[in-house]
């Protein structure tokens, strides 16, 4: 995968690395969820699916970030008490599906941060208005037509944090988990490559 080329020489270890960070952060999504309610949607979703694409080689790109955030849903269903399986869900499914195609594809033109941060910032806006606009679809607490629609990516529903609340977080989660990630990748590959020289 020609996105991987900067980072020659250590894959295996940094991918490793990268896959250990994924499934420690689809953890702190569940660990968030239940002790800090007070931060709605500070999560990194759009952060693994798309940084696991781009930084994992071959199937695991697609596997392992799927994988972290669908197992992580199962528990966040189990931890505050809300069906598994639903419409709803699948629909978050679908998106995380796409997001992570999307970053396989753009990885294809070979790794650049302005690739890499800006298919974080895509993929977020992506996550963010397909998801809203199915509770826009599917929620007849929503008025029909484009007010209801403004309304659901702007206000949202009485009671509740309004929706640009969660897209702010989000925004911001993703990119310091992006971050995270990819300092992560850069330091076991880096690390790798001065073994080597050493040993050589």
């Amino acid at each position: 995968m020609k996105s991987l080329t900067v980072f020659s020489g250590g894959k295996t270890r940094a991918a490793l690395a990268v896959g250990l960070c994924i499934v420690l952060l689809a953890g702190f999504r569940v660990l968030r969820a239940s002790l800090l309610p007070d931060l709605p949607n500070f999560s990194p979703v759009t952060a693994v699916a798309v940084c696991g694409a781009f930084l994992l080689p071959g199937a695991l790109g697609w596997i392992l970030p799927l994988g972290a955030l669908m197992v992580s849903d199962f528990l966040l269903a189990l931890v505050l008490g809300y069906p598994a399986l639903s419409s709803a869900q699948l629909v978050v499914w679908g998106t995380i599906l796409g997001l992570v195609g999307f970053a396989r594809l753009v990885a294809r033109g070979g790794f650049s941060p302005m690739r890499y941060f800006g298919s974080v910032l895509g993929g977020g806006v992506f996550f963010y208005l397909i998801t809203n606009t199915a509770s826009w679809l599917a929620n007849p607490a929503y008025p029909r037509g484009l007010g209801g629609l403004w309304m659901s990516l702007t206000t949202g529903l009485p009671g509740f944090p309004p929706t640009w609340m969660f897209f702010r977080n989000s925004l911001v989660s993703d990119f310091l988990f992006a971050g995270v990630l990819l300092a992560v990748w850069a330091l076991a590959s880096r690390s790798r490559e001065s073994a080597l020289q050493r040993a050589a």
